[in-house]
């Protein structure tokens, strides 16, 4: 490079230099006189600005400052000027093209700086520079980092590989001084490259000598290299050398045995593990159950506080934790979550707490406590964490460790203990928004990833154009089947215009199933198809599932507990559904197996707490009732026996699939449908028996929980507004409000 001495600026003189940083890449390095202002903005100008063109500035240990600039030239030497804020040019200079240019001397530029400016300068040749050129894997460049950490730490502290976690992966342990003020970034300098690594990573406690342990991941791929370990921190820099990843122990699980009070290393290892194949998930929950952290709680006295965690669930958007409290002399400050680092946060910034009762000691008597929910949003999924670690937190400030019995991960069972956590009388919603809401929403999306159909089965030949296409869904209860498949059969219209689809939702009675459908083909000789799923995922999920298969353009939801009284009933519902292009959906009269009333049409009604609840016109009256025996536009019609054109099932998106288990999935249909502007109509010369919610009476965890409570509260909190706009607007014919009429004649809830 040469330069021509410009005294533009009074008289300024000073000379550029520039040297090679890697085979394309140029650095143009200038002290900046003591005569011109300290702080002043210099840029770097030329005929053809390149791009990138990044600088830094640096103290000197003389007191001055230097300014470097990194560009890639052009393959001809350029005109470049030094020019101030002003616009005056300072120095005028020609630069050659980078391969003519010498090498930095790093040893050299860091002779004229001060530690903080060394520490400057490689943070941000590491940082910024190494990526605006993408020189992660230039040798060159590697060359001279290494030659600044050799010229920074001449004889580095060793690092060591713990054990293999999974091929390739390797756990590291160094020793770093908490001087550094928190690490900000990491990276592994090899022979060839320069590879910032992963930011996870867990420090521990301070040894005896006052160093922090450190553990990441690396990976390092055979044949293993030497390796420089450059911690960046906010104070400092450490380096540390791994001459090469011979572990101490021979395989994960043999360390993972021998782990003693690094519980925060252990949740560390569990993360990083699960995130990197579903494998490794499985791995770190059979390490987990093999070697379980001892349940730890603190129990009752008269004189401190007491308190013991019972659900503690790691799902993918935070923390759902509940147990009980016990604070007879006010000694409770809270309770904190323990992040792997040894972080605490406060659940009580976030838990509902409700009254409980607990066993005392050996003689299991009850006693009473405070129950306790929390939700704890995090920033990054824990994992297939079993065993999430807590504190007890007094007034004092001292603290007592609480830990649980390792928790479910199933999705399912995760769900059943969320529905179980509180009880149905404080089952609020206040329960439900901040606490309940977010985690049961967070275990259905996860559900619903592992939900679909595992294949099918045709008993006969399929229709090639049928008109309705009939969706059944099946959940552990066949009683009906028979009886069903016989209605339909003996209905000539049906059998020659519709197509029965079959959806097995509990794939564990599969062959009970396949054999009973097999038979009534034989004996009807009536075309079905039979969709079975993966597992079982709920009322709207295999709904929507068979949907899917329909070929029709109507489209029925029936109920497997849902019986023909009498032929015709298909037909009496599909003619509306062509004839009325306002109708968006139809449900015929539904009785009781003694002849009463089960369902003539939806609607709504709130509850003492507010919430609207599914109710069914004249339920319970004699199925002659002559109320009932008027066809009408309704607010909602029950999902037991649903009909409308496909292509409205379809731009609605068919059944909404965040409903617990099985309930208010049918009205929630119904109300989208209007949002459409379209109506709900109800045909009472259409009519079947429904043996009402036979299949939700086997699950426990419907029956025991708060389920109900929830599906109508979600219900309530998506629909309000519409509810009670559509209920304030529904009259009899007599004119008087609806709720008003059929107050006393439907009392009792259902959502079939």
């Amino acid at each position: 490079m040469t330069s021509d001495r410009s005294r533009a600026a009074g008289g300024v003189s000073s000379i550029a230099r520039a040297f090679r940083l890697c085979s394309d890449v140029a650095v143009v390095i200038w002290d900046i006189p003591l005569q011109l202002p300290a702080i002043g903005k210099f840029v770097l100008s030329m005929q053809r600005q390149p791009v990138p063109l990044v600088s830094m500035m640096l103290p000197l240990a003389d007191g001055r400052q230097c300014i470097l600039w990194a560009m890639r030239p052009d393959n001809k030497a350029e005109r470049m000027q030094i020019c101030a804020a002003d616009g005056n040019t300072l120095l005028s200079f020609a630069l050659q093209p980078a391969a003519k240019l010498p090498l930095l001397d790093v040893e050299a530029l860091l002779e004229n700086l001060p530690p903080e400016g060394s520490i400057k300068f490689l943070n941000t040749l590491l940082t910024v520079w190494r990526s605006a050129f993408r020189l992660s894997r230039d040798e060159l460049f590697a060359g001279i980092v290494d030659d600044a950490i050799q010229a920074l730490v001449p004889t580095p502290r060793l690092a060591s590989s713990v054990c293999q976690i999974a091929p390739g992966r390797h756990l590291i342990q160094a020793d770093v001084s908490p001087e550094l003020g928190g690490i900000g970034n990491l990276y592994a300098v090899g022979a060839n490259s320069v590879v910032p690594l992963t930011m996870q990573f867990v420090v521990g406690g301070r040894s005896e000598r006052g160093w922090q342990s450190c553990h990441f991941i690396l990976e390092q791929r055979q044949p293993a290299q030497p390796l420089h370990l450059l911690f960046l921190g906010k104070k400092g820099i450490a380096v540390r050398h791994l001459p090469n990843c011979n572990p101490r122990y021979s395989g994960l699980q043999k360390w993972w045995a021998e782990q003693q009070g690094g519980a925060g290393l252990r949740e560390f290892v569990v993360r990083q593990l699960s995130n990197l194949s579903r494998s490794g998930a499985a791995t770190t929950t059979d390490l987990q159950l093999r070697a379980p952290l001892p349940a730890r709680h603190v129990t009752k006295s008269a004189m401190h506080a007491a308190a013991e965690i019972d659900l503690a669930l790691s799902l993918q958007g935070g923390l759902l934790a509940g147990g009980w409290t016990d604070d007879p002399a006010s000694t409770l400050a809270g309770i904190d979550y323990l992040k792997e680092d040894g972080t605490a946060l406060p659940l009580d910034g976030n838990w509902y707490q409700f009254p409980a009762w607990g066993r005392e000691g050996k003689s299991s008597a009850k006693t009473d406590v405070t129950g306790f929910v929390a939700w704890l949003p995090l920033d990054e999924p824990l994992g297939p964490l079993l065993q999430p670690r807590f504190q007890l937190r007094h007034t004092s400030g001292a603290v007592k460790p609480l830990v649980p019995k390792p928790q479910p991960l199933e999705p399912v069972a995760q769900r059943n203990r969320i529905l179980r956590a509180v009880s149905p009388q404080h089952a609020t919603d206040e329960a439900f928004r901040t606490i309940l809401a977010p985690a049961l929403q967070d275990v259905e999306q996860t559900l619903g990833k592992t939900i679909g159909v595992d294949h099918m089965k045709d008993y006969g030949q399929a229709r090639k154009a049928p008109l309705v296409s009939i969706v059944v869904p099946l959940y552990r209860v066949l009683d009906f089947l028979r009886f069903q498949l016989s209605g339909m059969a003996t209905d000539p219209w049906l059998a020659e215009n519709a197509e029965i689809i079959y959806v097995l939702d509990s794939p564990e009675i599969e062959d009970e199933t396949k054999h009973l459908l097999g038979g009534l083909h034989i004996l009807h000789d009536l075309p079905m198809k039979l969709v079975v799923m993966n597992r079982n995922g709920g009322y709207a999920r295999a709904c929507n599932a068979g949907a899917r298969f329909a070929n029709g353009s109507v489209l029925v939801m029936l109920n497997s507990d849902v019986v023909p009284r009498e032929p015709g009933w298909l037909q009496l519902l599909t003619r509306p559904i062509f004839e009325r292009d306002e109708l968006g959906a139809i449900g015929p009269k539904l009785l009781f197996e003694d002849g009463s009333l089960q369902h003539a049409g939806l609607y709504f009604a709130r509850d003492q707490r507010g919430i609207w609840l599914n109710h069914h016109f004249y339920k319970g009256m004699p199925g002659r009732y002559p109320s009932a025996q008027i066809a009408r536009d309704v607010p909602g019609v029950t999902g037991a026996c649903l009909v409308m054109r496909r292509e409205i099932y379809e731009r609605v998106g068919g059944f909404t699939e965040d409903y617990v288990i099985g309930d208010y999935e049918d009205s929630d249909l119904c109300l989208k449908i209007r949002r459409m502007g379209l109506q709900i109509a109800y045909e009472p010369a259409a009519c079947l028996y429904h043996f009402e919610r036979r299949s939700i009476r086997r699950s426990n965890d419907y029956m025991r929980g708060v389920a109900s409570q929830y599906n109508a509260w979600l219900h309530t909190q998506r629909w309000n507004d519409d509810i009670a706009e559509l209920m304030a607007a529904s009259v009899t014919d007599g004119g008087s409000k609806t709720v008003v009429a059929i107050g006393k004649a439907a009392g009792e809830r259902s959502a079939a």
